[in-house]
């Protein structure tokens, strides 16, 4: 156990190369290399899983600048807490996940963005066929298949990330917001 948490550690604080400034995360990391150098194995795993959710925030972050801005007439909140994809990120084994919602007078649309996730690769060939067994329908949006049940609209992006856009807004509204977002730069996150 030992030998994990100094390969974990080595490893992480090689990532950190030659940063000047510390920060949340070097200092978490700096605190279980401390932890460990003073025999107390389970302070150290402590602040490597803790060192690991600040990673996770950090790439949160990094795929909500995939997010596009309010079309015309409509205002964008963030989730606080990545919302409803959230929620489905326990379904999908994990991931990162970004979301938004857009309002339009009563009309929403919640986009939600999931990557790095075991499942969803697995999703994107399974897609079609759920909105056809549901009467949906299969589409393309920049040359990526979504399909359209009911009123959502799923894809997966490069076979790794999943958009996913509901609401009760018009699916009109929802094949827009998703057009205007730059999937060939999603597909490489």
């Amino acid at each position: 156990m030992k030998t994990a948490i100094a390969i974990t550690l080595a490893c992480g604080l090689s990532l950190l190369g030659a940063a000047a400034a510390a920060d949340e995360f070097t200092d978490t990391l700096e605190g279980a290399l401390e932890a460990y150098r003073a025999g107390d194995v389970s302070a150290a795993q402590q602040d490597l899983e803790y060192a690991g959710k600040l990673l996770t925030a950090m790439k949160s972050e990094s795929l909500g600048k995939f997010l596009p801005p309010a079309p015309a007439g409509w205002t964008r909140e963030e989730a606080a807490d990545g919302g409803e994809a959230a929620g489905m990120m326990g379904m999908f084994g994990g991931g990162t996940v970004a979301s938004a919602t857009y309002r339009r007078g009563e009309e929403t649309m919640e986009l939600s963005l999931i990557a790095n996730s075991p499942m969803i690769t697995g999703m994107a060939g399974m897609l079609s066929g759920i909105a056809a067994m549901g009467g949906g329908k299969p589409m393309r949006i920049q040359r990526t298949e979504f399909a359209l049940n009911e009123q959502d609209l799923q894809g997966v992006v490069g076979g790794k990330v999943m958009v996913s856009v509901g609401g009760d807004a018009a699916i009109e509204d929802k094949t827009a917001l998703v057009e205007s977002m730059d999937l060939g730069a999603l597909a490489d996150f």
